[in-house]
């Protein structure tokens, strides 16, 4: 299980603490919200069934709020919303979480010119103000590992599952890469922040919630259907 999901898991468990961003305010769609605690398969069919219909419903107004230009998720002011402005959530939630502020935080990186490297990415007090504005993305006056999660789905959801280089086609290139990325896991090779979050929200296509090889021969083969089609 990838580090965030095991984060989110003990939020939603009541097993750690969230603190609250200092300024957390938007407009976005209400979170739906369910009984804390009673877990939730021993609640009603009908409320499960509720919830999860409210939660569809609150996914989908945030994807199509987000595309249609409603939210600025430009955290580290580069200019664009890409899966680095999310990783600028988490820092602030740990920040919260260790109760001070650092100026940079380091993060793996993979560029054409230099391939793999750690790099330091600079956190101002600006970054910082507009992820406590902006990052609230469930409503719930704060700013965690949750809205971070939500984020990501917002972001995912203009891709199919297996389009892991993000080039909007499924393809041999994307199973060339994830049997890349299955064969470096396999010898503990890190992998760089962006093909982490692809893998993990694209990566899995069988739904074994293990990314290997196999996965990658469910990409070929779907390719190939599709080019004799």
């Amino acid at each position: 299980m990838k580090k965030t999901a095991i984060i989110i898991s003990a939020i939603l468990a009541g097993e750690m603490a969230v603190p609250s961003a200092a300024t957390a305010k938007n407009n976005y769609p209400t979170f739906p919200t369910r009984p804390k605690d009673i877990p939730f398969n021993e609640l009603p069919e009908e409320e499960q069934k509720a919830y999860n219909e409210g939660f569809d419903e609150y996914k989908a107004e945030l994807c199509r709020a987000y595309w249609n230009g409603e939210y600025d998720w430009d955290f580290n002011l580069d200019g664009k919303v890409d899966v680095y402005d999310t990783h600028y959530i988490a820092l602030r939630y740990l920040e919260m979480i260790n109760s001070y502020d650092k100026i940079d935080y380091s993060l793996c990186v993979w560029t054409e010119e230099r391939g793999k490297e750690h790099i330091h990415l600079p956190f101002t007090a600006e970054m910082r103000a507009k992820v406590d504005e902006e990052g609230d993305l469930n409503g719930d006056g704060r700013v965690n590992m949750i809205d971070l999660s939500h984020m990501l789905m917002t972001l995912y959801s203009k891709y199919e599952n297996g389009d892991v280089n993000n080039d909007g086609m499924l393809d041999a290139r994307d199973a060339s890469k994830i049997l890349t990325y299955y064969s470096e896991q396999s010898v503990n090779i890190a992998s760089d922040y962006e093909t982490e979050i692809n893998m993990e929200y694209l990566g899995d296509l069988n739904g074994d919630e293990i990314i290997d090889a196999s996965d990658a021969s469910f990409a070929l083969a779907e390719y190939s259907k599709r080019a004799t089609e």
